[in-house]
């Protein structure tokens, strides 16, 4: 395999060496590890198949996100092949909250529940557990979170448990599901295109929860790509990629994450998310489509909802940045489901670690996002002891907490960030990072389409960034009536135009753009109109040429 000079020097500059070169570009990689391999996975197995023999009702316990809602859906059609006496449970995101909750196990109780699975959720339950075995309801914890403090009774498969020997700690919930699957299909008969149909869903989850993009799960996600370009067996899904993307044959983990998601993660935003759980297990068609007229039409409301919030916590930052660097925003009148997205977007303008609380009679509700150099659930957990429910992992978090208790929180969360930017000044610093220069003569589309051989990307394995230096820009224009979003071309030695598009942050490039030469920060990717192909510049950041 002949490779291009610059994917060459891009995958020397991340440490992937000659052992890992076929694999990593092979189009069949078969990097995977045994599930049995994962601690209590054998036991589990015996327990879980002794549940079905004995025609005990299963009940799947998940979790109201992408990641719950395809691990739902997984287990529930490889159960479903076993015993018709299963089903499921998704608690409601604004009435019951995140994990298992002892008035759900009592729902579940009088609605016939003897065994619980839960996924994507349940290894910190230790109380919720306890419960469900002192009314006779055994459980079976499948999970990928952070664990400390107390944990559930019963079994846990979860590779970041302590003491678990799994080669890989980078599962999503629904990557430990389909282990479980897996392990279920070695000592039972599973119909073989269910296990293609397992996939697809475990690569959707997996990039949604953005997960690493590198070993077994770079291998699940591309092995899941390939069915889904093949023609998707999971009708749900396909339909729902049929009005979301271009092409279900190219599609891209960036599809799923931009396109797919977030139209998912909609229902458990708003309202239901067993509408997601629904579409991916139903085969009639006018139930697949009504599920995503839903999924959609819940989509734009959550964007609406979304803008809303945003520009009232951008009003608010200010305030907030003159108490400290840890900002903590309180927004009220919005719809709760919509404020961990509100949150990213607003550390995504700062730099700085964020949390938004709304707050609920005597409690607040709080959810965060912060930024690499900021590990938010370490500084939380320091504090577990405040919260009544608290959970996360380091570039995300969400926690209830008396509230008689926030405004001390927030002064200690802002005493923890001053000691990190005394012992490392640069931590807010935004740093323009790149993985190859390149002129503008170099963009072509050979480039682009060599660069297809990286994918899929994602965490750890991000799409290459470019450093075009000295940048001649011509053409500017801006879209749809606003400033966030920009057409240009950039000008190269022989007097060609490589057509290029700026996403966000647009006006503020343009001042760049005004002073002269300018130096852009981009991703190259293929444009195809009216069956022309082309590469394009996507530009991440332009600044005045020399500035790093």
């Amino acid at each position: 395999m002949t490779i291009h000079s610059k994917i060459l020097e891009i995958i020397e500059s991340r440490g992937i060496g000659e052992e890992m070169f076929d694999e990593f570009f092979s189009p069949k990689p078969r990097l995977a590890y045994d599930p049995f391999l994962l601690a209590n996975m054998r036991e589990g197995v015996d327990l879980l198949l002794k549940a079905v023999d004995e025609g005990r009702h299963i009940v799947i316990y998940g979790d109201y996100d992408v990641d719950g809602i395809t691990s739902t859906a997984l287990l529930m059609k490889v159960i479903g092949s076993l015993t018709e006496n299963v089903s499921y449970y998704i608690p409601s995101r604004l009435d019951e909250g995140y994990g298992l909750h002892m008035e759900s196990i009592d729902r579940i109780r009088d609605d016939g529940g003897e065994f619980i699975v839960t996924v994507d959720c349940g290894s910190s339950s230790a109380e919720e557990t306890a419960y469900a075995h002192s009314l006779g309801i055994e459980t079976l914890v499948t999970d990928h979170h952070n664990m400390s403090g107390r944990r559930a009774e019963g079994l846990i498969i979860n590779p970041r448990m302590e003491g678990d020997t799994y080669p890989f700690k980078g599962l999503a919930g629904v990557g430990v599901a389909y282990k479980l699957a897996l392990a279920v299909a070695r000592e039972r008969s599973v119909p073989g295109p269910l296990m293609a149909e397992m996939l697809e869903l475990a690569t959707v989850g997996t990039i949604a929860d953005i997960m690493p993009m590198t070993d077994e799960n770079r291998t699940l996600v591309k092995c899941g790509l390939r069915s889904i370009h093949l023609g998707c067996r999971n009708r749900g899904l396909r339909e729902l990629i049929d009005r979301s993307a271009p092409d279900y044959k190219n599609l891209k983990a960036s599809d799923i994450s931009f396109g797919i998601a977030p139209k998912i993660n909609a229902s458990g935003r708003l309202g239901d998310a067993a509408l997601g759980v629904r579409l991916l297990l139903s085969d009639d068609e006018r139930e697949i489509r009504d599920c995503c007229n839903e999924l959609i039409e819940a989509n734009r409301e959550r964007r609406r909802l979304q803008d809303d919030a945003y520009e009232t916590g951008s009003g608010m930052l200010d305030d907030e940045l003159n108490k400290g660097d840890f900002v903590i925003v309180e927004i009220n009148d919005s719809h709760e489901g919509v404020l961990g997205i509100v949150a990213g977007k607003l550390r995504e303008k700062i730099n700085r670690p964020v949390v938004v609380i709304s707050r609920n009679g005597d409690t607040y509700k709080g959810t965060g996002r912060s930024i690499a150099a900021v590990n938010l659930y370490e500084m939380l957990d320091k504090y577990r002891d405040r919260f009544i429910s608290f959970g996360g992992h380091s570039a995300a978090c969400g926690f209830t907490i008396a509230a008689d208790r926030m405004d001390q929180l927030r002064e200690d969360l802002n005493r923890d960030i001053r000691m990190k930017l005394d012992e490392s000044p640069e931590l807010f610093e935004e740093i323009h990072a790149s993985d190859a220069e390149i002129d503008p003569d170099e963009v072509d589309l050979a480039l682009a389409e060599a660069l297809q051989l990286l994918e899929p990307c994602g965490k750890d394995n991000e799409m290459p960034v470019f450093v075009i230096r000295n940048a001649e820009v011509r053409g500017w224009r801006f879209l749809k009536d606003d400033d966030k979003m920009a057409r240009f071309s950039i000008e190269t030695s022989d007097g060609r135009s490589v057509d290029s598009v700026i996403f966000r942050n647009a006006a503020e490039a343009y001042e760049a753009v005004n002073e002269g030469r300018v130096d852009i920060y981009c991703n190259i990717e293929i444009n195809t109109w009216r069956d022309v192909r082309k590469a394009q510049v996507i530009a991440r950041a332009i600044l005045p040429a020399g500035t790093e």
